[in-house]
């Protein structure tokens, strides 16, 4: 099906948008009949607003916990609701009184669609300096998420051990990095051995311990004599468990996602193993990027930086079609993805 769709009603030419809704909400992971593919007409603009074709959809765990309905840090998708997410976008069509042209890129959290409207002044400019995926990834809530959490809460000290669970993930790629970049021996948690290859071998973890082997919690141990003074956990579950059997005195465990238990109904997943964090006196910090938009901007900056200077690798894996979004968000909650994953939409002009 082409992206725009024209049909001819009482003489008029009316352009058709293709957009993703919550159909029906799953029990374990989502698969496409959960999801309606709908087409409405294109609004007309208003003074300040733009239209805009989507380039790339970028995915997070956090959709996938909003397609179930259970209290946790923000409300689910209700039934009919347009599926939310940030995306890179061009503007193709500017109303007076907004400050972008046409062709100019843009981000925004505008949904699973091929083509919205907003108003021009709540859209973030995307300069030429970057790849434009940069800015859903190392400039974008994956890279600030890490950058914000670590230097408001994580004291990294040069010679201390660091460990990140889902250290190939979108926001633990970036811990890793950061970490080694303050001098940290950085211990990456992952699934499989070919993410631990890629957490060492392209992110510069000092090692990588398998999550899914079975001698992971002897393999844990052994990766951290001295244990580890810093953990940086968006898993929760059993996977962080394990690492708080290895925490050193006093440690530092900051809690920035709950993978196992905030996209399920299970909240007995999180934590179990409290007895170690209380005997080593461990400080514990939750931490939501929502509650500190004042730090974006900064985190930003220096992320940029990070990226001029070559000292931050990009870590996304792209799916083509705009209507493999919902297939894509399956399989990165299944965990067959490494780092941010972006759906390139295609939309022609």
């Amino acid at each position: 099906m082409q992206a725009v769709l024209y049909s001819i009603v009482r003489g008029m030419v009316k352009k058709i948008n293709r957009r993703f809704t919550l159909k029906a909400r799953p029990e374990d992971l989502p698969e496409m009949e959960h999801f309606a593919l709908e087409e409405n007409e294109h609004p007309n603009l208003a003074r300040g607003e733009v239209r805009v074709k989507a380039l790339y959809h970028a995915l997070s765990p956090w959709q996938g916990q909003r397609l179930k309905d259970f209290a946790n840090y923000t409300g689910p998708f209700e039934i009919g609701e347009l599926i939310d997410g940030d995306v890179l976008v061009e503007v193709v069509e500017a109303a007076p009184g907004a400050d972008l042209a046409p062709g100019q890129l843009v981000t925004s959290r505008l949904g699973w669609q091929d083509y919205a409207v907003a108003k021009a002044d709540g859209l973030s400019a995307v300069t030429e300096e970057f790849d434009p995926t940069l800015w859903l990834t190392a400039l974008s809530s994956p890279g600030l998420t890490a950058y914000t959490a670590l230097d408001l809460f994580g004291r990294s000290m040069p010679g201390q051990t660091m460990v990140v669970t889902s250290a190939a993930g979108s926001v633990g790629g970036y811990a890793v990095q950061l970490g080694k970049l303050a001098g940290m021996h950085v211990v990456g948690v992952a699934g499989g051995s070919s993410k631990c290859g890629y957490v060492v071998d392209a992110l510069g973890a000092d090692a990588c311990v398998d999550h899914k082997a079975d001698s992971y919690a002897d393999a844990l141990s052994d990766a951290l004599p001295d244990g580890a003074h810093q953990v940086f956990d968006t898993t929760g579950g059993p996977v962080a468990d394990a690492v708080f059997s290895n925490i050193a005195k006093f440690a530092r465990v900051l809690i920035v996602g709950r993978t196992a238990s905030n996209n399920s109904n299970r909240p007995d997943l999180d934590p179990l193993n409290m007895r170690l964090l209380w005997a080593r006196e461990a400080t514990i910090q939750g931490f939501s990027r929502y509650s500190y938009p004042e730090r974006w901007a900064f985190a930003r900056e220096r992320m940029m930086k990070l990226c001029r200077q070559d000292k931050i690798k990009a870590n996304h894996k792209t799916v083509d079609g705009f209507e493999n979004l919902p297939q894509a968000l399956h399989d990165m909650l299944a965990g067959k993805f490494i780092g941010k994953v972006l759906v390139k939409s295609g939309v022609p002009q």
